[in-house]
């Protein structure tokens, strides 16, 4: 494998996906290090970054923190490093066996909460995963005893918060990987814990596929062959899914109850997993949580309001729709009242709040502040009433609520966006709100 053809494809596929700025995984590790120093050599026209978390899980993740950053001051990279608390040890000595795969979880989560922090839209965040990754994967999942949807092993590129993931080396085995770092004299850590057998990514690595090799000389070319062939019935299943999917799926991208009942329990699980993955939720549901789902929350009594959780997402009920999203924030209620006066807020608890101008709210000076259910307000033409009686006609599920700013005037509730202007508020050439989630 020589340097050009690596660089040549890494290069079309970020031509393809067009990131206006382009972020690398960087552990300091053999595989990170590589795609770091192709990106670098690729000279590309977008700002590039590497971020490095410091799980603080072994006693040299200090030294390997000082490494990355050297490498990415050599480099003339933006670097960026976040710290995580996964355990109060300060290296791995010691972890039982029956805590090695939660550890594993716990890691995953937290490098992608932090990945998620750092994407903005259009961005695209690079990892290095490849061929042996991807054969490591499949056979997990397949002791997992996934479906069709795990078995189809890691995505080459989906959605991740604002942004896009993107893995351009699966196609590139790990012997690719060590030629070019050799090639090009690329410095490295290596974390011992990559020894530790304990864990299942490194038991199937150093144990079982090293045995099955031995066996079947063939086994990664097929066993790749393979994750090939399963991707293209799913690509099959989805193409004659998608007339269903469709008529289910609304404008807001929410799930018609009714409509997913006239379906099979087949049918209802492979909607909603197209549905999940559409939005960019992750990792996908197990059978068990999908049969969650299906019984706990679209089969909930009328007046519940039923939520499933798994990691950072959650999925809800609410006037015969199914809501999905990110894990709903914390909210910091110091910081209200804010000042509003023709500014957009692009960092609310729950989404944002825009503008524009046009038949709307009059200019001026107004506290920005949070739904309360007993607030009166009067919209243009309208009765006084509450804002919970408000909410309730305009169909807002109740969680969103707490999140919804209110403008306020001299403590009289002039408009809420993205609803109704009140009454001696209003103008023509005044400003068009809108709060989007």
């Amino acid at each position: 494998m020589s340097t050009p053809l690596l660089e040549n494809i890494l290069q079309q596929q970020l031509v393809q996906a067009d990131f206006k700025r382009v972020i690398v995984a960087y552990s300091g590790g053999l595989d990170s290090s590589v795609l770091l120093n192709a990106v670098v050599a690729l000279n590309l026209t977008v700002p590039v970054m590497a971020i490095h978390i410091h799980h603080g899980l072994s006693k040299h993740a200090d030294q390997w923190l000082a490494h990355c950053q050297s490498e990415c001051q050599r480099l003339g990279v933006s670097f960026h490093f976040e710290k995580v608390n996964l355990l109060n040890k300060s290296a791995t000595e010691g972890i039982s066996s029956d805590m090695t795969s939660g550890i594993e979880l716990a890691a995953r989560q937290a490098r992608y909460q932090v990945f998620n922090q750092y994407l903005q839209v259009c961005d695209g965040i690079l990892m290095a995963h490849h061929q042996n990754d991807q054969i490591e994967t499949f056979m997990m999942r397949l002791m997992r005893g996934s479906g069709l949807t795990g078995l189809c092993a890691m995505d080459k590129q989906r959605e991740l918060g604002q942004g896009q993931l993107l893995r351009p080396l699966l196609d590139f085995s790990r012997e690719d990987l060590e030629e070019y770092a050799l090639q090009n004299n690329i410095s490295y850590i290596y974390d011992d814990s990559n020894r530790n057998t304990e864990f299942d990514r490194n038991w199937w690595r150093h144990d079982l596929l090293p045995k099955l090799k031995g066996r079947f000389t063939q086994s990664d070319q097929s066993i790749l062959k393979s994750i090939s062939v399963l991707r293209a019935e799913q690509q099959l299943l989805r193409d004659l899914l998608e007339p269903i999917y469709t008529s289910i799926k609304d404008a807001q991208g929410c799930l018609n109850i009714s409509k997913l009942k006239t379906q099979t329990r087949s049918i209802q699980n492979q909607v909603i997993r197209n549905w999940l993955e559409e939005h960019g939720l992750y990792p996908r549901l197990a059978d068990k949580q999908l049969k969650a789902v299906l019984e706990d929350v679209i089969h909930a009594r009328q007046d519940a309001e039923p939520v499933f959780k798994w990691q950072a997402n959650e999925i809800r009920r609410h006037n015969d729709k199914l809501y999905c999203m990110n894990s709903l924030p914390i909210i910091n209620s110091d910081v209200f009242p804010l000042i509003y006066d023709g500014n957009e807020y692009s960092s609310l608890p729950l989404g944002k709040l825009e503008h524009r101008l046009g038949l709307g709210l009059k200019p001026g000076r107004y506290e920005l502040s949070l739904y309360d259910a007993s607030a009166k307000a009067r919209p243009v033409n309208r009765p006084n009433k509450n804002l919970k009686k408000w909410f309730q006609e305009y169909s807002i599920p109740p969680w969103q609520r707490p999140y919804w700013p209110v403008l306020i005037k001299e403590g009289v509730v002039a408009a809420v966006p993205g609803l109704f202007v009140c009454q001696g508020y209003a103008c023509e050439q005044g400003w068009q709100l809108r709060f989007k989630l």
